[in-house]
């Protein structure tokens, strides 16, 4: 099974790190950035299924990104941010918004949503199914 490619920026170095990680391990293709001045050239280059981006990032933020995808890229976007007021803002532009702070298992599940990827049956006590 091909791995679904993510474009997640986020200015935060650890909580980049961290979020990539976790999408990793949940068998995701994490391509990061960031700030989103390059979002353009990383669609173009990565193809993703999925954009995770964080508004209030210096040099170039998430709206900014945002609108340079409008019209161009069919791509969902998923919105992470500190600043409830900047997400109202992005809402009509975006699949789905969330606010900081943002578990990596709640950040799972909504990528998996969006992109309509269902969970394995958990098996109870390591006991086979069948």
């Amino acid at each position: 099974m091909a791995m679904d490619t993510l474009l997640l920026l986020e200015d935060d170095q650890p909580l980049r790190e961290y979020y990539s990680l976790s999408l990793t391990q949940a068998h995701y293709q994490v391509v990061e950035a960031d700030n989103s001045k390059d979002i353009v050239a990383l669609i173009e280059q990565h193809n993703p299924a999925l954009v995770i981006t964080d508004l209030v990032m210096p040099d170039h933020d998430g709206l900014e990104g945002i609108f340079k995808m409008i019209g161009k890229y069919r791509i969902p976007v998923i919105v992470i941010s500190a600043y409830p007021d900047f997400i109202e803002l992005s809402k009509p532009l975006v699949a789905a918004t969330y606010v900081k702070p943002l578990s990596a298992s709640e950040l799972i599940a909504a990528v998996d949503k969006m992109l309509h990827r269902s969970q394995p049956p958990a098996q109870a006590n390591g006991a086979p199914s069948g």
